[in-house]
């Protein structure tokens, strides 16, 4: 038996629940506990088995957000990114029968931190190809600055392939996603971040803002 001291990003050798901890390369690691079922293929199990594969493929389409938006807290838990977003959005993907999976992307995190949120407008699909949103100066909130890099993250699940944008410095207050020509006329869905770039917060992330579906142009 297994046992979790600081939480569940802490690392812990063992079965927790329905978990199983052990350490690879140095660093914990956490996977669902296989048990063994006289039934293998019971809907019970189709439906965990369907949505593990789901948020698997998602980590991998989200991996470019996920490698910036996780990483401070990657790096103080002592365990990667993907661990991060696999744990943080397990929930996010439900599955009732084996006929299919749900997303909820509204509740999907890419991005987790102590930084202060960015307070974005609503997303814009007006210009072929592109996402643009401008958001607010820092104001008074303690722990940003001018020079902390605002990203936006672009996923298209007809294709389950996901861009980060070029990161815009926070006293720009605008921030666009470049996107291919193929995309155009495709459903896609939209998140907002920023990672410190000031010596003080350097690489701390904000948590992450979802701006919603849009059309592209």
């Amino acid at each position: 038996m297994g046992k979790i001291n600081q939480g569940i990003l802490d690392g812990f050798k063992g079965k927790v629940g329905t978990v199983v901890g052990f350490y690879w390369k140095g660093k914990p690691v956490m996977r669902g506990y296989k048990r063994f079922f006289k039934d293998a293929h019971s809907e019970a199990q189709m439906v965990v088995r369907l949505r593990f594969a789901a948020i698997n493929s998602l980590a991998v389409a989200f991996k470019s957000a996920a490698d910036l938006g996780f990483n401070h807290r990657a790096a103080s838990h002592g365990n990667t990114e993907l661990n991060n977003f696999v744990q943080l959005n397990w929930d996010a993907i439900t599955a009732d029968n084996t006929a299919a999976v749900d997303v909820e992307y509204s509740d999907l995190v890419v991005s987790y931190g102590s930084l202060p949120q960015v307070h974005f407008s609503p997303a814009s699909y007006q210009t072929p190809q592109t996402v643009e949103a401008n958001f607010a100066a820092i104001g008074e909130a303690s722990g940003a600055s001018d020079s902390d890099r605002v990203y936006l993250f672009v996923y298209n699940p007809s294709q389950n392939i996901g861009i980060l944008s070029d990161g815009a410095l926070r006293s720009s207050q605008k921030v666009t996603a470049t996107l291919p020509a193929s995309w155009s006329g495709e459903s896609v869905h939209v998140w907002g971040f920023a990672v410190g770039g000031a010596e003080f917060n350097k690489g701390v992330a904000s948590h992450s803002a979802y701006l919603g579906e849009g059309i592209i142009g």
